[in-house]
């Protein structure tokens, strides 16, 4: 990879390497609510400006579903996962709704082999 193509930040959803993972999960179930559709800039002003444009998380017509946004949307609204350094935040479901998305998920920590 050349440095011209490095980025830096937190990718979006992700698949890790196909392999036998150990770790641990933990027994709570996490609830995370965030909009469905709007605009980056209602939900932080002092991040976003007018010109990142809106959201839409499941648009009905196409079918579409952007991963992208949803790691947007978590920052914007400052509900994304605090996790350790060998901690995972692993989604199990997500409920579309009329205005909301609720995201349930397991903290997963990889442990030593």
């Amino acid at each position: 990879m050349t440095e011209e193509k490095a980025q830096y930040g937190t990718p979006s959803m992700i698949l890790l390497p196909s392999a036998n993972y150990k770790f641990s999960v933990s027994e709570k179930v996490h609830s995370i609510t965030i909009p469905r559709k709007g605009t980056y800039h209602d939900l932080d002003k002092n991040f976003f400006t007018e010109k990142d444009g809106e959201f839409n998380l499941f648009d009905d017509k196409s079918k579409v579903m952007w991963l992208p946004a949803v790691s947007k949307v978590l920052y914007a609204t400052k509900k994304y996962p605090k996790l350790g350094a060998n901690q995972l935040f692993a989604p199990l479901s997500l409920e579309f709704k009329k205005d909301k998305v609720e995201i349930l998920g397991h903290v997963i920590e990889i442990l030593n082999p």
